[in-house]
């Protein structure tokens, strides 16, 4: 195993490269008992984006974030974003 993840980042920010990126890393213990990378959704150019640690038991089967407890507290809130002050509620 790798000491770090260093090796396993490509040199584009191309999508399809970088989700077989976290794929294929082996850059710590975290793959060792997870069945499937859990890369992210959504629109490629989406004004927000949320980042979560690591996926839980339900986004490894799945393979799709936030689809856990902790992923339904969060899309629990109804969300709107405000154009003129740039924030969401």
């Amino acid at each position: 195993m790798a000491s770090d993840a260093a090796e396993f980042v490509p040199d584009t920010r191309e999508l399809s490269a970088l989700a077989r990126a976290v794929r294929d890393c082996r850059g710590c213990e975290l793959h060792a008992n997870a069945t499937q990378a859990v890369f992210g959704s959504g629109p490629v150019r989406a004004r927000v984006m949320a980042v979560g640690e690591q996926p839980g038991d339900r986004e490894d089967v799945e393979g799709e974030p936030f689809v856990g407890p902790a992923g339904r507290n969060w899309t629990a809130p109804s969300w709107t974003a405000d154009s003129t002050a740039r924030t969401c509620t």
